[in-house]
Parts: structure tokens; C-alpha cells; sequence
């Protein structure tokens, strides 16, 4: 295969990903709901509705700089980051909340991936 080729199917990857990706966003702001929130606020893991599950796939599967993280501080308190995506460069906190347990930060990280696909 000659660079050139290599380079058309790498545009196409990154077109069809992104057709994808602009499908994905629609059916998710279809089915996004306060009820769904609540789903995930009462049970972060384990079995899960099929828009949940759907929603929650998306969350792991986008770009690694748009993935969010929780960290554990040294006085046990969680807080939510962002990776950078890059090596060498450390996650960014988000926001100066801390949260007393883990299911809380987790919660935290799937309201920051609600608020990126909603952009609000």
C-alpha cells in the first residue's frame, strides 16, 4: 500500500468515526433524562438499562483527552481530573469539589461526560 493510499484510508477512518461519533451524540441526547441520571446516581455499576449501558460506552470509548479520571488525595478525599492525553503530561483537576467517597467522584465523572455531550 503506497503512502498515498495510507493517508486516504486514515481520512476515511477519521470520517467514518466521526459519522459515527455525530449519530452516537444524537441518539444519547434522545434518550439523556433525568430519570437516566438518577439511574446512575442509585447503582454506578453493574447491570444497567440499555441507554445507560449505551451512555456509559461512550463515556469510556472517546478520546483519551477528553476521558476523565478520579484521583485519590492523600487525606482520602476524591477529586475528578481530566488526562491530557499526552505522555509526560499530568491529568488537569476539574473543579475544586472533593467528594468524601469514590461513588461520588464516579457520579462527578459521568455528569462532566453529560455536560461535554450536552455542551452545557
Amino acid at each position: 500500500m503506497s503512502e498515498a493510499d495510507t493517508t486516504s484510508v486514515a481520512d476515511a477512518d477519521l470520517h467514518v468515526r466521526a459519522n459515527f461519533d455525530k449519530i452516537t451524540r444524537s441518539y444519547l441526547l434522545s434518550v439523556l433524562s433525568d430519570a437516566l441520571i438518577e439511574e446512575h446516581r442509585r447503582k454506578p455499576e453493574g447491570h444497567h438499562s440499555e441507554p445507560l449501558t449505551r451512555l456509559l460506552n461512550w463515556c469510556q470509548t472517546r478520546p483519551l483527552h477528553e476521558q476523565y479520571a478520579v484521583l485519590q488525595e492523600a487525606g482520602g478525599c476524591y477529586r475528578v481530573v481530566r488526562l491530557s492525553g499526552k505522555p509526560r503530561v499530568p491529568p488537569a483537576r476539574v473543579g475544586s469539589e472533593s467528594y468524601a467517597s469514590l461513588r461520588e467522584a464516579r457520579h462527578a465523572v459521568f455528569l462532566n461526560h453529560i455536560k461535554d455531550l450536552t455542551g452545557k
